[in-house]
């Protein structure tokens, strides 16, 4: 049966890493709910690629404070991540 790792939520660490994150890179007035949201979703998407991608999320362009895009990385241990297995 295949498994997938569902992210929960980042850890107390992971929480104070992505908000230090945003009060540095992000422009004044960022939705830091909809950054943290879309950051899980993509993150989890990562793990869960075929190919392992990187545990990250880029803080775009326009949300960005000097209007470049920037990276955030986060390891596993910044998460909560439950491995699912469907059916059970």
């Amino acid at each position: 049966m295949n498994t997938y790792q569902q992210i929960h939520e980042f850890t107390a660490e992971g929480a104070a890493r992505f908000a230090a994150f945003l009060a540095s890179s992000a422009r004044p007035g960022v939705d830091a709910d909809a950054c943290r949201i879309e950051c899980l979703g993509v993150i989890e998407d990562n793990l869960n690629s075929s190919t392992g991608g990187p545990l990250a999320w880029q803080l775009g362009e326009l949300e960005s404070a000097d209007g470049n895009p920037v990276m955030f990385t986060a390891s596993q241990d910044d998460l909560i991540i439950e491995v699912v297995t469907p059916d059970e």
